[in-house]
């Protein structure tokens, strides 16, 4: 009972003594504050949904020197069609302002292939919508002789084709399927980036600040260091709830705006695989704990925060290793550069959590993969312990990692 108080007592400072920094709300809400200003920017600035009600705003102006042009088709789309005798003062009138655009097809259109075009854009990009409405009316005038509405579209867009592709004798996967596999992976990185450092800052400049001494007059080291990753945990779940209602209240803003932000998948097609899913939940899970107990660690060697956190960046490299080698990784699983980084400990949550999306992670290795793992982050958190405790001794010295390995 007594442990189990002193381990609450841990668990309550840690999450509290990292909730309590302003840095820990700045880094939270930032990024999401500033990736949501910057969407909520490019929603608003985006005129692309506006070009046909911005067309019938303008005055645009049709000269057809090849009789290739329908006067029928060029008036539906909006222009006025006039002689080519008018073609200077058409100009100058675009020039002034007067006429925001004029569209003028060659006598040798059919041969050359090239057309003139004329916009005003001082108030806004009207030369989009007329480059659009050029080639739109060109191209429906010359299909216009097939009679058939239908047909013309076909030979416009051309059509949609179905295409089936294998790699060695499979199916390659739909981007459905990458999803959820995929979430773990991205769910990881997010971990690693806002949380695992808390535990190197924690430890580093308890040593720094020579309290550690203190602390662990009260409690045992593997004690704290167990406390210490409960605590991180708990505010990573802090971390990601707040995210979400971070997000769904951007979502409800979009949409009380008129901006009907969705998916780019429906959530019912959704596949889960229950090995995808296990080795998902279990990398995440336990990868996490690996990079917070070798944070600690580290944080306990080094003398100063600031050594520990120079020492602590090759840590943070170390996880994207495998997307630089993305193409290997996820279409070559048997090669050596594959293999090494899957059973490495150190960059083994990224690949197999990268494979495990890519569909071309077998059991066997995954499971392998994870014993090694979890047989690593059980080793980092005894050693992390005892660093703890030397930590007491050594304040200004750098603690030999040989030293953690001596009974």
């Amino acid at each position: 009972m007594k442990l189990h108080h002193k381990l609450k007592a841990v668990i309550r400072h840690e999450f509290l003594t990292i909730v309590k920094q302003p840095s820990f709300w700045i880094s939270l809400i930032a990024v999401p504050l500033i990736t949501g200003v910057v969407i909520l920017i490019s929603v608003l600035t985006d005129n692309s949904n506006d070009t046909n009600k911005k067309a019938d705003d303008l005055s645009i102006v049709l000269i057809d020197k090849s009789g290739v042009i329908s006067s029928d088709i060029a008036k539906t789309n909006g222009f006025s069609v006039e002689s080519p005798q008018k073609e200077a003062k058409l100009k100058q009138a675009v020039r002034t302002g007067d006429v925001d655009g004029l569209v003028v097809y060659p006598a040798d259109l059919e041969k050359s292939g090239t057309y003139q075009l004329f916009a005003d854009n001082t108030d806004s990009d009207n030369g989009a919508i007329i480059t659009q409405l050029g080639r739109s009316v060109l191209q429906a005038s010359i299909l216009e002789p097939l009679n058939s509405k239908s047909l013309a579209n076909l030979a416009m867009t051309g059509g949609e084709g179905s295409l089936e592709t294998f790699v060695d004798g499979k199916q390659p996967r739909q981007f459905i399927e990458y999803v959820v596999p995929g979430a773990f992976l991205l769910l990881f990185y997010m971990v690693l980036i806002f949380s695992v450092g808390y535990a190197l800052t924690s430890v580093s400049e308890e040593k720094e600040n020579r309290s550690i001494e203190m602390v662990l007059s009260y409690v045992k080291p593997r004690t704290l260091i167990v406390g210490k990753l409960l605590a991180i945990i708990l505010v990573t779940l802090a971390q990601i709830l707040i995210i979400l209602a971070m997000t769904g209240i951007g979502l409800l803003i979009a949409r009380a705006m008129g901006n009907d932000l969705s998916l780019p998948f429906d959530l019912t097609t959704l596949t889960f695989v229950p090995f995808e899913v296990l080795i998902g939940i279990s990398f995440l899970v336990v990868g996490f704990i690996f990079y917070v107990a070798l944070m600690a660690m580290i944080g306990a060697i080094f003398p100063s925060s600031k050594e520990a956190g120079s020492f602590s960046t090759v840590f943070f490299i170390l996880p994207a290793v495998p997307f630089w080698g993305f193409d290997a990784i996820t279409t070559q699983a048997n090669s050596v550069f594959t293999q090494i980084l899957t059973y490495f400990p150190l960059t083994s949550p990224t690949t197999v959590l990268l494979r495990n999306a890519a569909g071309n992670l077998d059991v066997t290795a995954g499971l392998l993969s994870l014993l090694i793992l979890a047989l690593t982050t059980a080793g980092t958190i005894v050693l992390a312990a005892k660093a703890f405790k030397l930590g007491t001794l050594e304040f200004s010295e750098r603690i030999k990692f040989s030293s953690l390995l001596k009974k």
